[in-house]
Formats: C-alpha cells, sequence, structure tokens
C-alpha cells in the first residue's frame, strides 16, 4: 500500500507524536509499504528542507508554516487533494485539526485518524498560572470543532480506552484502541554496546525524563525530594530535558535546598537516554493533564528493565500493569510521589522486578511487530468499507 500521514508537526520538530508518526511509518515500510509524511515546516530555526527522505525511507514534504501561540501551526504552503492523488490510505493525525478539515468529506480514499489527546489548555505557563476563566470556552470550542470533522472519518482510534471514555470528544464518538509501540530491539543494541547489567542499577537513583513544561508535573516531583531525602539522604534525582519551566524548577531546587540532590542535564543523545532509564532504580512520569494521552517514556523505561511511579490520569494509567511494573500516584501529589519512592527505594530488589516484568509486557503487548499489525487491519477494514 501506498500511505500518506498528515500531521501538523513531525521531525526535526519534537514530541510524542512527532515519535509516534515516525515509528509507525517506519514499520510500515519494514512490512514492505510506501509511506509519504505531508507536514509543516516548524520550527523554522532547523532549516529541515521542504523535501527529504530520512533513513528509515519516509518521504517528508514540508509546508511552509509559522506557529500561532503554542501548538497551534499555521500553513502558508500549498497544500491541496492533488498531493494525495495515488495513495491507497490517508492518515491524518490530531490535534490540530488543519489537515483533517482540509480532507475530511472531500476525498475518495480511506480516511483514518489517530485522535492523540484533547486540545487542553495547561495550567501555566513559564511558571505562572493561566486565568482560569479563559479555559473553558477555548477547550469547548476546540472539542466541538473535533466532535464535527471526526465522525467524517471511516475508522477513528486512539491509544488507550481510559483516556477515550472520559474524552469529552471521544466518548461518544465510535472508535478503536491501539496502543503506541516501541522497538526495543534498538535498545537492546545500544544496552550490549554500553555493557549494561543488573549491577549497573543505582539504587539510590531517580529519573525523570521529558520536556520541562507546566503539563509535565516535574515540579510536583521536585516538591516531594524533601521527604524523600529524609528517609534516603543519598538519593539522586536526575532530571533530563528542558523547557519553559526550567527557570521555575530550579527556583524551587534552591528554595528547597536539595542542589547537591538535583542533576540537570538538559537534553540528551538516545543512547545517553538509555543508560539513564536503565541505569536508574525508577522513573517517574508526573504528568498532570489531557495533553498527556499514553506516555511513550513510560514504554522507554520498561524496555529498560526500570520501575515505573506514573500519575493515574487517563491515559497513562492504562499503561502499565499497576503493582506488577510499576505504582500509580494521584496527580500533583508531592506527597503520593514521595511514599511511592521511598516504597520503591526500601526495597531495591522489588524494583529490580517490577523492571523485569515491565520488559516482558514491552515484548508481548507494546511491540511495533505487533501493533503494526493491528493498524495495517484497520487499514485493510477500511479499504473494503470503501468497496475497494
Amino acid at each position: 500500500m501506498k500511505i500518506v500521514m498528515l500531521v501538523p508537526y513531525f521531525y526535526p520538530h519534537t514530541g510524542g507524536t512527532e515519535k509516534y508518526v515516525r515509528d509507525l511509518s517506519t514499520a510500515l515500510i519494514h512490512e514492505g509499504h510506501e509511506v509519504t509524511v505531508i507536514t509543516n515546516n516548524l520550527p523554522k530555526a532547523k532549516n529541515a528542507p521542504m523535501h527529504e527522505t530520512l533513513p528509515e525511507g519516509i518521504k517528508v514534504i514540508r509546508l511552509d508554516a509559522i506557529d500561532m501561540f503554542n501548538y497551534l501551526p499555521v500553513s502558508f504552503g500549498k497544500f491541496n487533494l492533488r498531493m494525495l492523488e495515488g495513495f491507497d490510505i490517508v492518515h491524518v493525525h490530531v490535534p490540530a485539526f488543519s489537515f483533517l478539515r482540509a480532507v475530511a468529506g472531500k476525498i475518495k480514499q480511506p480516511l483514518i485518524v489517530t485522535y492523540h489527546c484533547d486540545v487542553t489548555v495547561s495550567e501555566k505557563y513559564f511558571g505562572v498560572p493561566v486565568p482560569q476563566w479563559l479555559v473553558p470556552p477555548f477547550e469547548e470550542s476546540s472539542n466541538a470543532y473535533a466532535r464535527y470533522l471526526l465522525p467524517q472519518a471511516d475508522v477513528v482510534y486512539n491509544t488507550t480506552e481510559t483516556y477515550a471514555e472520559t474524552s469529552p470528544v471521544m466518548k461518544n464518538i465510535p472508535h478503536r484502541v491501539i496502543p503506541i509501540g516501541i522497538f526495543h530491539d534498538k535498545i537492546d543494541e545500544i544496552q550490549k554496546k554500553l555493557n549494561l547489567n543488573p549491577e549497573k542499577k543505582n539504587p539510590r537513583q531517580l529519573l525523570f525524563l521529558g520536556r520541562l513544561a507546566g503539563n509535565k508535573g516535574c515540579d510536583y516531583l521536585v516538591k516531594a525530594m524533601p521527604k524523600i531525602l529524609e528517609k534516603f539522604p543519598k538519593t539522586k534525582l536526575v532530571i533530563c530535558g528542558d523547557g519553559e519551566e526550567k527557570g521555575h524548577i530550579l527556583d524551587l531546587v534552591t528554595q528547597f535546598n536539595i542542589g547537591q540532590s538535583v542533576t540537570f542535564l538538559g537534553t540528551a543523545t538516545f543512547e545517553k537516554l538509555v543508560e539513564l532509564y536503565y541505569t536508574s532504580l525508577a522513573y517517574i512520569f508526573p504528568s498532570i493533564n489531557r495533553l498527556e494521552a499514553f506516555g511513550i517514556v513510560q514504554l522507554e523505561a520498561m524496555a529498560n528493565y526500570t520501575a515505573v511511579i506514573a500519575s493515574d490520569i487517563p491515559g497513562p494509567n492504562a499503561v502499565m500493569n499497576p503493582g506488577e511494573t510499576g505504582l500509580l500516584v494521584p496527580k500533583q501529589s508531592p506527597e503520593a510521589i514521595a511514599e511511592a519512592a521511598i516504597k520503591l527505594l526500601s526495597d531495591p530488589d522489588k524494583a529490580l522486578e517490577m523492571g523485569r516484568k515491565g520488559r516482558a509486557l514491552v515484548e508481548t503487548k507494546y511491540s511495533w511487530k505487533t501493533i503494526v499489525q493491528q493498524v495495517l487491519g484497520v487499514y485493510k477494514e477500511a479499504i473494503a468499507k470503501k468497496g475497494g
């Protein structure tokens, strides 16, 4: 099949959706299909070419665009339906909704939509609270638009049922659930190269890895550290990532006088990320709102034999097996994060066992070899529905 992915942001822009589309496209190519990605040329500073073929074989077409506000691309490129001629499947990723608006009800090919998350306003930007009166009208107008567009697709799917059933958009729209996958064999190669083994686990190292944004909840983890350090004063927290909340988080570290226990690494290579995941006793995933609909980082941690402590929010709470591969905690609760971390720090063998079970879960449920077959099944069903 010839498949076209329409996605608002793509490499070199970084994020969960961007990684998902690249990995899914790679898995489809491994199965013998052709994949082209049409996207916006953002961020401008990366100076990405308008046309390129990535090493995996993914053809990329980038349209000239600007970013209006946060995650609202406006394209000045000449996207038109003729660009879709010759493709068997049109697969759109939302939000944002500009590409879906352009094709819904206007194309002959099967239209597949992956609904990645609800449009959600974070509680703060750059450490500054967002006026709450602004949030409901903005979110509801976006949700209403999504509810209008999505039924025009042949198949809509998202990545967890707990997210769909609590979504103001998805809960009343027929949908499928297909989780996100991971190429754990690539991680295995790096583990072997770095000679990583269970003895390399640091029983006092906790890891946060992600963008330092308000919705990621890293500040709640930092607020948990004083209580953790009371019980285990040699604990080290590694924060790997960058973003608009970094200044606020640094201020908290200074306020609590825990600088000697917190290391900031900024962004890192994938090889370094594997090393950090593998050598940490636990990965902390304290996201707070519906911008986080799954959490690929949980798969990366489990693939590296590392226990996960995650917020009990729709989507992320459906990835692990609670109590077996990790622990769920109430969102925005430094006390709960501290209690969960102390539980694992008190019993490193238990944490290691969770890591081993997490790795087994990745191999059986979250391998791209398994998940790509589920996506292909949806494609074939949609083609049959169209009478192809």
